[in-house]
């Protein structure tokens, strides 16, 4: 890059680092309350996957090793956070089963409602140690002062996260393995940050300029939201049809529910492919 490059994408670089640091200074607010509600638990999680995401913007500058240390950190606060998740996206994927499948499951999946609200499952969440997640916080924040993302890395970033897409959605369509689709959601929901990062920081003309030009660029954001939906609800029925496999059940009865679930699972794979075929990724 030349040196009037160098300097033309200085105010870029700092309006990156700037929404970097806002949403940094937000967690912060949020976290520093007495009492945090589920919706602010929600949202702290979430912007600790988007701190995830824009590190990998870092893959190829910083390498893969340095990229998982830094992950570590929005990785321990989000799973301080977590509580109990586990049940509670079990009760409402078991609700969202019982819709789609026959009556024998709608039987089955009823004698088995009792096993997600008993107390092993429904535990009450303890009591937060903010301390050590202000910590992490303020580490985070130092790493990248210490290391300012730039422009190029931003385009970089963005040409690796697309170009993994493409081959995780292409290898989920031949091979339909539940463990390649998760890690594609992994992946589209990286993407669906960091484009939201460059559009808010340079705008939405600037943020078009960056990488190839993709097919249906425009509509990227909403059509990768909707892929990372379905592709969640996927996942959460795969979970779902492990959870069932490990109850005391009949062979038979346990082996049509869980045909029946990971029928459901395959459609909403089936639907999360689609947009993703309308942004040329598969």
């Amino acid at each position: 890059m030349s040196d009037t490059r160098q300097q033309d994408s200085s105010p870029m670089n700092a309006a990156l680092n700037g929404a970097i640091q806002t949403r940094l200074d937000a967690m912060r607010e949020r976290l520093a309350q007495p009492t945090l509600s589920a919706a602010d638990v929600h949202a702290l999680r979430v912007d600790c996957k988007q701190l995830r995401g824009w590190w990998q913007l870092r893959r190829e500058s910083l390498g893969k090793s340095a990229v998982s240390e830094h992950q570590a950190r929005p990785r321990a606060v989000a799973k301080a956070l977590a509580g109990p998740r586990e049940a509670h996206m079990l009760r409402k994927t078991h609700g969202r089963a019982y819709a789609w499948v026959d009556e024998r499951s709608q039987r089955l999946l009823d004698a088995l409602r009792p096993g997600l609200t008993s107390a092993s499952l429904s535990e009450p969440e303890g009591e937060l140690d903010h301390a050590p997640l202000e910590t992490l916080l303020s580490e985070e924040r130092a790493a990248w002062q210490a290391a300012p993302l730039t422009v190029e890395e931003l385009n970089i970033g963005l040409e690796f996260s697309r170009h993994r897409i493409s081959k995780l959605a292409a290898q989920v369509a031949s091979k339909r393995e539940i463990e390649t689709s998760h890690r594609l959601r992994k992946w589209v929901k990286y993407r669906m940050f960091q484009l939201a990062l460059a559009h808010e920081a340079l705008g939405e003309a600037a943020a078009r300029e960056l990488e190839s030009p993709s097919h249906g660029r425009r509509r990227e954001p909403e059509l990768l939201d909707k892929a990372a939906a379905r592709l969640g609800n996927q996942h959460d029925l795969a979970e779902l049809a492990l959870w069932v496999g490990e109850r005391v059940m009949l062979p038979a009865a346990e082996k049509h529910l869980v045909a029946d679930i990971m029928t459901l699972a395959d459609q909403r794979l089936a639907q999360a492919l689609k947009p993703l075929k309308k942004l040329g990724y598969v």
